[in-house]
């Protein structure tokens, strides 16, 4: 054991002893507590606030909200007060309350007089913060009336968002690592992000210690929260945009939000159309510098996008079961139809020979993408327990047709080929999962579930090489692939209240993995494996006061490579270079440890990740001298360290909000001979601006940077985004105008280099991130304040498992 791995061991000790000590050093620190459960008359559970006043002069002592009945109020320090319910369903009410016996008063059922109001409208102005950090760790990005707001994908979103990051790895989280999706508390596989509108996004929660109840895969997780802010009544929006780059071209984007709700009905249905270009661009250099292997390749590649019908549309519908839960059923689909033409060059010198090899895919693509959600969550008691059931059916096709006219100019000598690829892949993925989650009287909570992950993907692609007049199949290139993955899980999870100031978390999660991988690219091979795996999780927050909190978390998670990931299919890019999977790949294990603090408008955090075979990408030799196929690796072991400080402003004028973080990591290269480049610490920081012009307008300022990385075996050039928008409501807020300049100095090129088995490889890879966009939303409809809570469909049931 090496000596990293000590500390590590030493660090999960410490974090364990903490979490039995600090229990006992907080018993003397006790204060006192009042609860309850609001009902009507007719035995609704109600919703509305609570506060706590002086019993000497009713001044402000605490308060809280509850939506379905139940509240609580903590930390109160005073032996008697004053307790006052408040809402536009009933009548105030008023208690005198004393702490003499015991420190904690349960004032049981209270039935309160109706004085429920009907209104037309109810709006509540604000200035909302684009993020805040709950006591856990868990970030909670705000997106509506945001920057963040004018983006036309989930995507986009995601990548504007603070610590998040994308690659060709996928989204990332700084300091963390790739990271796994969810849709309002369900796991969603990446491809699901086209069947979101962007305009239904409310806000986004980044979990960097996920619990037991999460699945174990990545390293982090980012759960993306739909939009629940409509009552009784009806509203439709529509979002028109248009983006225009120099770089790639122009787009439009159509998205129309229909929600509909009356009574224990809820509808909610989205469509959303995307027109236009897009374009992606890279450049790479491959050298080899030994004389007796001398090589120097120059590649572009240049990839645009012409969407010819890009279509996300979801339907939704649930029913509130007497407000003890509900049952919802909900449809996600997305169409893609483009046309994807790709220029490739690849200009190839060597000791004897001058090389220039050209050629040009024009690509037919249609991906259909289709899900549906079934849902049933039931209230068990009082107290809040729950029972949860419910599955996911997600069905993924694409299927591309490839023309491929290659030009090839050697030594002098032109020659020309005809080549044909036909795509079709297909992936099913089935989730049914069940979850019993127990509230005990002292506020701890005790969650139980279980899921099956089932997944099958196939892929048949047959290439083709004119012969005449007719077409030849290459065998070579061509390949049938399946692979077949089951993931049984279960987990225990406990989160208990050790007093007044002091809540932890203890978890347990095992998932055994059976795989079947058979492909016949390259002769014909079969990849079988099962293993069980298991994943404690701890965590520890410390409340010193409303201002000073303190935090602690351990955690272990495994990364899976992708489906298209372990497969061989060829993606032809020129005559030397291809885009090929790795049926060889492991998966990566972490263990992570995080310590924070959060103090008035700052928070701070602080952690260390150990990984097993992380997961990378390279450039590698091919069958002869001149060939290369970039894959997917495993590389030896990885150690990370981070630490990040945040601050928000947030007045009547202004919101902001601001991150800084610096990362230091190390890597080894396994099986591969990387040359060392050694390692530096990254820095990354992060600020959004939101802010008010009088009643005028509001303009939006956001800016990030993620400096140079050196870990161990790459370097990874800086790079930034400077986005600025300008925002105006128009005829009494019925019409919303916004325009917005993203990335103005066009400095988000992905740009690095390392050496891998003698051949020195830097790549410049270029995206339409710099544009300008005008976005003009429309609102109606009408509302009315009802007399009971009814949850909609994709409430976000963060006791699940996933």
């Amino acid at each position: 054991m090496d000596r990293s791995m000590g500390k590590f061991t030493a660090g999960i000790q410490f974090l364990f002893l903490a979490l039995a000590v600090l229990p006992l050093a907080s018993q003397a620190q006790v204060q006192n507590k009042v609860s309850g459960r609001v009902l009507s008359r007719q035995g609704e559970p109600l919703m509305g606030n609570v506060v706590a006043l002086s019993v000497k002069d009713s001044s402000f002592i605490k308060g809280n909200s509850f939506i379905a009945g139940d509240f609580e109020l903590l930390e109160l320090n005073a032996k008697e007060v004053l307790v006052k319910l408040t809402s536009l369903q009933f009548k105030d009410t008023v208690f005198r309350v004393s702490f003499v016996e015991k420190a904690s008063a349960d004032l049981g059922v209270i039935m309160v007089n109706d004085g429920a109001q009907e209104l037309e409208a109810v709006e509540i102005e604000g200035s909302v913060p684009l993020f805040n950090t709950r006591p856990d760790g868990v970030l909670q990005v705000n997106v509506a009336n945001t920057v963040l707001a004018t983006s036309n994908s989930v995507n986009e979103i995601l990548t504007r968002s603070p610590n998040v990051t994308a690659d060709d790895d996928g989204i990332s989280v700084f300091g963390k690592g790739q990271a796994i999706l969810y849709l309002n508390g369900k796991r969603i596989p990446p491809e699901r992000l086209s069947a979101i509108s962007a305009s239904q996004v409310k806000s986004i929660e980044i979990i960097t210690n996920p619990s037991a109840i999460y699945d174990a895969e990545g390293r982090a997780v980012i759960n993306i929260i739909t939009k629940d802010d409509l009552q009784d009544g009806y509203r439709a929006t529509v979002q028109q945009q248009a983006t225009w780059s120099d770089f790639a071209g122009a787009m439009t984007s159509t998205m129309l939000n229909l929600n509909y709700k009356k009574r224990k009905i809820d509808i909610a249905g989205t469509y959303d159309l995307r027109l236009g270009n897009d374009r992606e661009k890279l450049i790479t250099s491959r050298v080899r510098s030994a004389e007796d292997d001398y090589l120097n390749s120059q590649v572009l590649w240049d990839r645009r996008r012409d969407y010819k019908n890009v279509s996300n549309y979801s339907l939704g519908a649930s029913y509130d079961l007497n407000g003890k839960g509900y049952a919802s059923l909900q449809y996600n689909g997305s169409y893609e139809n483009m046309q994807d033409p790709t220029d490739n060059r690849n200009h190839i010198v060597t000791a004897d020979e001058n090389g220039l090899y050209a050629s040009r895919v024009n690509r037919m693509g249609l991906t259909r993408n289709n899900a549906v959600t079934m849902n049933l969550n039931t209230m068990l008691d009082s107290l809040g327990s729950s029972f949860f059931a419910g599955g996911q059916f997600s069905h993924y096709r694409f299927v591309a047709n490839d023309n491929i006219t290659e030009n090839n100019v050697v030594n002098g000598e032109e020659a020309s080929a005809l080549l044909r690829s036909r795509q079709n892949s297909e992936i099913i993925i089935v989730n049914p999962q069940a979850d019993l989650v127990k509230v005990f009287s002292g506020g701890g909570k005790l969650g139980i579930g279980a899921k099956l992950s089932y997944a099958r993907a196939t892929s048949d692609q047959r290439f083709y090489r004119a012969a005449g007049e007719d077409y030849t199949i290459d065998t070579q290139r061509s390949n049938d692939f399946e692979y077949e993955e089951t993931v049984p899980a279960a987990y225990l999870q406990y989160d208990g209240i050790a007093n007044s100031n002091v809540t932890y978390g203890l978890g347990l999660r095992s998932e055994w993995t059976h795989y079947n991988l058979h492909t016949t690219a390259q002769g014909q091979n079969t990849f079988r494996s099962s293993y069980l795996n298991l994943f404690p999780n701890a965590q520890v927050n410390v409340t010193l006061s409303e201002q000073f909190k303190l935090r602690a978390a351990y955690t272990s998670r495994i990364g899976r490579p992708a489906y298209q990931a372990l497969s061989p299919s060829l993606i032809y890019q020129d005559r030397y270079t291809s885009i090929e999977g790795n049926p060889k790949l492991l998966p990566e294990k972490t263990h992570a440890l995080e310590v924070g603090a959060t103090f008035n408008m700052f928070d701070f955090v602080a952690g260390y990740n150990y990984t097993i075979d992380p997961l990378s990408g390279a450039a590698l030799r091919g069958a002869d001298e001149k060939s290369y196929v970039l894959k997917r690796i495993n590389l030896g072991k990885g150690h990370s360290y981070f630490t990040s400080v945040s601050a928000s402003v947030n007045t009547r004028w202004l919101s902001s909000v601001n991150t800084v973080s610096i990362n230091y990591g190390t890597l080894t290269p396994g099986q591969y001979d990387y040359e060392q480049v050694g390692s530096k610490p990254q820095v990354y920081a992060y600020t959004s601006n939101k802010i008010n012009v009088g009643n005028a307008f509001t303009v939006h300022v956001l800016a990030w940077y993620l400096g140079s990385r050196y870990y161990s075996l790459r370097y990874d050039q800086s790079r930034s985004v400077v986005t600025v928008g300008v925002e105006k409501d128009l005829f009494h807020k019925l019409l919303k105008c916004s325009l917005t300049a993203n990335d103005i100095f066009f400095n988000s090129h992905a740009a690095g280099s390392y050496a891998v088995g003698q051949t020195f490889v830097r790549y410049d890879r270029s995206f339409s991130t710099s544009y300008f966009r005008l976005a003009l939303i429309c609102t109606v409809g009408q509302l009315k304040k009802v007399s009971y809570k009814n949850k909609s469909t994709g409430e976000a049931e963060n006791s699940r498992a996933r």
